[in-house]
């Protein structure tokens, strides 16, 4: 049963720990002055619900604050601020009882136990710092406390509602207006709570009989009210003011009421009058009237054709940035080709120079989402092309243009550090980011010098450690993709020497195991394999430390590999169990890290394909196909947002299509591997330095998918084209090909000798063994 007696706060919480100061905020919102006053209203908004999460005293507090708002001595016209805040966070409270999948009172009450007692004790016997960790040890009991809170906001809303309607009789008409507002709110969570008799039906009826006496600003926010309601308003289409037309043409139940559109597609005509309309603002508008009312405007219309009025009005506004959602709507998808409506669109753009003078991150990703350059000159000549098909293709946005401006960052992140004896491990750090962003330029050479500097400045550091580790080994990669292959195992050998002089164990830290990891795949691909698996060891020993599964999981991916490679095939399968355990956790839990585990899970189970006895073999491949589709869907996604994702995609498909060749699902593998040729081509047209080796890898895959479908000819061109491609790589004494790129050549060797092509294999054989 809920309580307001303030005795019981002491065991109740908000957001920083026992409520036992929620009493005396609530009586100075009686007695208090001013300053006490809303001091105790920052207290309701800041720890009572914070950022829209209640507590165990949400809802008796809201019990308080209804007692609150009936007594007499807050009822005069000086305090009707004090009233409008307090019916506001009230809404809070409605809005905090959200919908919720399962039986609540059951949640609340797990195995019949007395949730709200154990959470009493617990709080009684803790300080305020430990109390949230000695509840939530036990996950049933947190699950079970927010459900309790849940219930415990609906029961409170129900009874609220009756000072809410009391409200609607205040002498001042904001307050009526904040009343009419939360009580939609406060009935919504009513609902929630019982199956008693709404008083939906009866609200409706009292706030239409309102809001025909009241003036023009209450009279809005109680037809939006209304709106809220689920009721539809349509008299009030036709009221003299055309405020209160929009609000009412807003509801929902109006959605598709012809004249409601055209009452909203006619106000944005001129959206910054209808940020005049109400200069107090309306309760239940948040921001500028024009952006609610645009917002519906993008629901309801489906054609940007229809908004093209509407967008060309806010391409005329200096403020604001509702443009860039019309933007959006005209450009759903990267456009092809450009109708009239888009050109009109982007001519009216390009003719405000105020929009293109903004500090722009963000603007530029949209830009970047649409493939359009964000450049007024260049969209003004997309606008007015005769041939916009012809100049999206040669002037489209390109990944090279994006990793252009990582260029120019990581340039200016240098300059900004030049010259800082001081701070020599920063500028250290800052060349090793431009050496990564001229290797993904394809500016290889530069990317060696910048690398070179960051080792002949970290040299001077003391003591070596991680971050010596890592610039020689980040200076070797980049100085075997340049071809240096001798100078790259000589880098490899100097970083090699660097972990064996640290002490064993090794300390746990996190830079440290990154550094080793990178420092394991690069021996790796140098054919130093005993190297590899000592240096991947550490890196496992630190991660484990460490304790952090994100890192962990990939770490024992590549050491299962490198113990297969040693011969030691059951380590190497217990390291993989637990690789592929730790990246289905990942996967599962970890929304930021789901992208990668998806990847490394598909590849480690890939591998274990190949291991294990065929039954065996068989689930691995069934289950590393299911876990690229989750990828490829993640990475196709990402992919639709940002030009930047879309060499993961390509890489996804022909991921996919490798799997499910030798699942024996053929006709699928050879529409996503056609797919990854057809995004690699593109992506290698624009940087062929850094993408022929993954046109070629798909090319191979294709090739393979095409054999196994019986489409030899086919087959064999793309086989001759990823070998003509394969056969230009850099190849010095004593040679660098990453381990993918052995693995990728060994494949298509095996494709030439399925074709019956043995010249062909034989050459590509050779091209991979190592001088």
């Amino acid at each position: 049963m809920l309580t307001t007696d303030d005795r019981s706060f002491a065991v109740l919480l908000h957001a920083y720990g026992k409520a036992t100061d929620t009493p005396g905020h609530l009586t100075a919102l009686l007695h208090g002055d001013e300053s006490a006053r809303r001091a105790a209203l920052d207290h309701l908004n800041s720890a009572v619900i914070h950022q829209g999460t209640p507590w165990t005293a949400t809802a008796s507090a809201a019990l308080a604050v209804g007692r609150i708002l009936r007594d007499p001595s807050i009822a005069g016209p000086d305090t009707a601020w004090l009233r409008r805040d307090l019916l506001s966070w009230l809404a809070e409270v409605g809005e905090a009882a959200v919908p919720y999948q399962g039986d609540l009172a059951a949640d609340a009450a797990p195995g019949g136990r007395d949730i709200r007692s154990e959470i009493a004790r617990i709080a009684a016997a803790s300080s305020d710092e430990d109390v949230y960790d000695d509840i939530l040890e036990d996950p049933r009991r947190e699950r079970a406390m927010w459900a309790m809170i849940l219930l415990d906001c609906r029961q409170a809303a129900s009874r609220l509602a009756d000072v809410v309607e009391h409200c609607l009789a205040d002498a001042d008409p904001r307050v009526r207006a904040s009343a009419a507002s939360t009580a939609t709110r406060l009935v919504r969570a009513a609902e929630l709570a019982s199956t008693a008799p709404s008083p939906r039906p009866r609200l409706v009826v009292r706030l239409t009989r309102l809001a025909r006496t009241a003036d023009a600003a209450e009279r809005a926010a109680l037809v939006l009210a209304l709106g809220d309601l689920g009721a539809a308003p349509r008299d009030f289409l036709e009221d003299p003011h055309l405020g209160v037309r929009a609000c009412a043409a807003l509801a929902p139940a109006l959605a598709d009421h012809p004249a409601a559109v055209d009452v909203i597609m006619g106000a944005l005509q001129d959206p910054e009058a209808t940020d005049r309309w109400f200069p107090d603002g309306l309760p239940q508008i948040v921001g500028r009237f024009r952006g609610t009312l645009l917002n519906a405007a993008l629901e309801r219309v489906t054609g940007f054709a229809e908004l093209l009025p509407v967008a060309l009005a806010f391409a005329r506004l200096t403020d604001g940035f509702e443009w860039i959602l019309l933007l959006l709507k005209a450009f759903p998808e990267p456009p092809v080709e450009l109708d009239d409506a888009q050109r009109a669109y982007l001519a009216a753009l390009a003719d405000n120079e105020s929009l293109w003078n903004l500090s722009l991150g963000d603007i530029r990703k949209v830009f970047e989402r649409i493939r359009l350059p964000y450049d007024r000159q260049a969209c003004r000549a997309l606008a007015h092309a005769k041939d916009s098909r012809a100049w999206l293709r040669d002037h489209g946005v390109r990944l090279s243009t994006v990793r252009g401006e990582w260029l120019v960052t990581a340039e200016k992140i240098v300059a900004d550090h030049g010259g800082a004896e001081s701070d020599g491990l920063g500028l250290a750090k800052a060349l090793l980011r431009l050496a990564g962003a001229h290797a993904a330029s394809g500016h290889r050479e530069r990317a060696v010098a910048a690398a070179a500097e960051a080792v002949r400045i970290s040299l001077r550091l003391t003591p070596p450690d991680a971050h010596m580790i890592r610039a020689l080994t980040e200076y070797g990669r980049h100085l075997g993709e340049a071809g240096r292959g001798g100078d790259a195992s000589a880098a490899a050998e100097r970083a090699l020497a660097v972990h064996a002089r640290m002490p064993r164990p090794a300390p746990a830290n996190f830079d440290l195991a990154q550094a080793l990891t990178g420092l394991g795949t690069l021996a790796a691909d140098l054919g130093r394999s005993d190297d590899a698996l000592t240096v991947t060891v550490s890196a496992v020993e630190v991660l484990r430390r460490l304790e952090n599964p994100v890192y962990l999981a990939p770490a024992l991916a590549d050491l299962s590999r490198r113990l297969w490679e040693a011969g030691r095939g059951d380590d190497a399968l217990t390291a993989a169990d637990e690789a592929v355990r730790t990246l289905r956790e990942v996967a599962g839990t970890n929304l930021f890290a789901r992208a990668d585990a998806l990847k490394d899970l598909c590849e480690m189970l890939s591998d274990l394909g190949r291991w294990l006895n065929p039954v065996d073999a068989l689930t691995a491949v069934e289950e590393a196909v299911a876990a690229c589709h989750e990828y490829v869907a993640d990475r196709r996604a990402a992919a639709k947002a940002s030009v930047t994702e879309e060499p993961d995609l390509a890489d996804a498909l022909t991921g996919l299509g490798l799997c499910l060749t030798r699942l024996g699902q053929v006709e699928q593998a050879v529409d996503a591997t056609a797919e990854a040729v057809w995004m690699h081509r593109r992506l290698a047209d624009d940087l062929p330095v850094v993408f022929q080796p993954h046109l070629a890898r798909a090319l191979t895959a294709l090739a393979a998918s095409q054999y196994a479908l019986g489409e030899h000819e086919h087959a064999l061109a793309a086989a001759r084209e990823a070998a003509d491609l394969c056969m230009a790589w850099p190849r010095p004494s004593p040679g660098f090909f990453t381990t993918r790129q052995r693995q990728d050549l060994d494949l298509l060797a095996d494709v030439f000798d399925d074709l019956g092509r043995g010249e062909d294999a034989d050459r590509i054989r050779r091209h991979n063994t190592r001088a």
